[in-house]
């Protein structure tokens, strides 16, 4: 009988060992099939996936960034704007080119006129020209602003995908542990059989979340390449940071202020309402007529006064089109630049207020969370393993404060993510770093 008992228990242990093998082989398979099909959706060619990383010891937050502002598509179409805005300043500062003719008769005339660009026409023209390359100059460091935050929050969702794996890493080996634990109880006879299914029910759970943890890094790092201009996806591309906290505080107190001198989308409105009254005293001064300078020439015969060449002078004048329409549209155009200003201006407060408070509640929670309680979570995890390996307290109560101890991790490290999000996103607000970060 006792034979039989053995025999019945030996059979269960093996069933169990294939469980957790056939667990183990299925995450394993699950987050290949994953992971390739994010290659997949992100346009990664087939030989993607065994390709050596570019960057070995792993990218820093300043490398990324440095990448980004070389390689960002975002980043280049601003650049192309300042390329495009230059170019029409040399058109605005052009000479006008001289008209050459001949005329048929008898005697036979030729002729060469220029447009006397004097005007204040031209003044005006070439200032609207000049501001407009100050605005989009403007516009290319609003766009560096941007794409920096963007690769600083990829950056650091990444870090945070990074440690919640390995969080989960760790709660999966903790839940095998007791498992393997649980194997040896029942070997021994301590604890029946049918106890093992809820520690295979949470190694199954353990391993899931694992597998979605890692496919979460993959795609937080497809994001931060796309963002630093990478054109093929690299699964093992790797990051050189950390999210350890360091207690920081604004150099200076008058932020918004500060913003208001240096955010790079409030000068390129400042700038677009200097150039669209430039645009407005352009429209006004085509009353004023360009004067046409003419030499005329001939060689057969002489003109009324004997000369064989004459001056002549001309202008269109102004009085069927007195370029009412250009007038008001260059009128409504000014109006339409200073609400635009006065809307960024606005907004400009919002974001400092809001960076700013953003900032101040996410130290405040790192600070909670680093006054004990991260200990406090150990020691009632280490007391619940101990009273177990006893049998003081059920599988649950050890189930239970692990996947606890798991959560509160994951909620630290996310606070962790979110304060470091808060500093630099302040200084995206802000416009100019307030921390020296960059040095």
């Amino acid at each position: 009988m006792a034979g039989a008992k053995n025999a019945l228990k030996t059979r269960r242990l093996g069933y169990t060992a294939r469980r957790i093998r056939d667990h183990s082989r299925m995450t394993l398979a699950l987050r290949s099939l994953l992971v390739a099909a994010l290659a997949c959706i992100a346009g990664a060619p087939r030989g993607v996936l065994a390709q050596t990383p570019s960057h070995p010891a792993g990218v820093s937050l300043r490398e990324a960034i440095a990448a980004a502002l070389l390689n960002n598509p975002d980043v280049l179409l601003a650049r192309a704007a300042v390329d495009s805005a230059r170019a029409e300043r040399r058109i605005a500062g052009a000479l006008p080119n001289p008209t050459l003719a001949t005329v048929p008769n008898s005697p036979f005339q030729y002729s060469a006129s220029i447009p006397l660009d004097i005007t204040p026409a031209r003044l005006y023209r070439g200032r609207a020209a000049t501001l407009g390359v100050d605005a989009s100059n403007a516009d290319g460091r609003d766009a560096r602003r941007q794409i920096t935050f963007a690769v600083v929050r990829s950056f650091y969702d990444l870090l945070l995908a990074e440690k919640r794996r390995d969080l989960s890493s760790e709660r999966r080996d903790a839940v095998h542990q007791v498992l393997v634990a649980d194997s040896t109880r029942v070997r021994s006879g301590e604890i029946a059989s049918h106890n093992l299914a809820r520690s295979e029910v949470e190694m199954a759970r353990a391993d899931a979340d694992f597998a979605r943890a890692d496919v979460d890094v993959q795609s937080a790092r497809f994001t931060l390449e796309a963002l630093m201009g990478e054109r093929r996806a690299d699964t093992s591309f790797a990051v050189n940071g950390s999210l350890d906290y360091r207690g920081l505080q604004p150099k200076s107190d008058s932020l918004v202020a500060i913003a208001l001198a240096s955010r790079p989308d409030l000068q390129a409105s400042l700038a677009r309402v200097d150039q669209s009254h430039a645009a407005k005293q352009l429209t006004s001064s085509l009353l004023i007529p360009v004067p046409v300078l003419s030499y005329v020439r001939q060689y057969t015969a002489p003109f009324d006064n004997g000369r064989f060449s004459a001056i002549g002078l001309s202008f269109e004048l102004p009085s069927l089109d007195l370029f009412g329409g250009q007038r008001s549209r260059a009128s409504a155009a000014e109006e339409s630049a200073r609400l635009a200003r006065r809307r960024i201006e606005i907004q400009v407060e919002r974001d400092v207020a809001s960076a700013l408070a953003e900032f101040r509640i996410q130290g405040a929670l790192v600070e909670r969370y680093r006054g004990g309680l991260l200990d406090h979570v150990e020691e009632s995890v280490k007391a619940a393993r101990y009273a177990y390996a006893r049998g003081a307290t059920s599988l649950l109560d050890v189930l239970d404060a692990v996947r606890s101890q798991q959560d509160v991790q994951v909620d630290y490290f996310t606070a962790l993510h979110d304060y470091w999000l808060s500093v630099y996103g302040l200084n995206a607000a802000v416009g100019v770093d307030l921390f020296g970060l960059d040095g």
